[in-house]
């Protein structure tokens, strides 16, 4: 039921936020931090469908190519459970690290997905912009919203 109430207040937020943000800015990324927030509460397997399938829910809601978040956050959730396994996530640093190779792996998938459609209409380059203003909202809003998450379904037992 927590997880359920999290995914609404996750799918509010996103909502919100990009109507908020002007149009030069792209929003944090929600459905990243909702992955980050479940995955070492689940165990690998269900967690890796659980990422693969908010991707998919939010390549429907934002209307873009399907299969590109549900790969990229597939990604996201594989990379934390590797490094759940080299780093100490329960140390501040060492989460921030987890959540910065994740967010690396995240991308990386989203543009091995572009690479094999084919659907580089522009450079890879021309998408700086939009990762960079997505990547510092994102780390701005991640300490709140994990906190917000670990309240709602409480601590994370790391169960990879």
């Amino acid at each position: 039921m927590a997880v359920a109430g999290l995914f609404l207040l996750t799918l509010f937020l996103a909502s919100l936020l990009a109507g908020l943000l002007p149009d030069t800015l792209s929003p944090p990324d929600l459905w990243f931090l909702y992955v980050a927030a479940l995955t070492p509460r689940l165990k690998p397997p269900l967690a890796l469908a659980l990422a693969f399938g908010v991707g998919l829910f939010a390549d429907l809601a934002g209307g873009g190519y399907l299969g590109l978040m549900a790969v990229g956050l597939l990604m996201a959730a594989y990379a934390i459970l590797g490094l759940s396994t080299w780093l100490h996530p329960e140390e501040p640093l060492g989460r921030a690290a987890i959540l910065a190779g994740a967010y690396f792996a995240k991308w990386f998938g989203i543009f091995l997905v572009v690479y094999v459609l084919g659907l580089f209409l522009v450079g890879p380059l021309d998408f700086t912009g939009a990762i960079l203003s997505e990547a510092l909202l994102t780390a701005l809003l991640a300490p709140l919203y994990l906190r917000l998450a670990e309240a709602i379904l409480g601590d994370a037992d790391h169960a990879g």
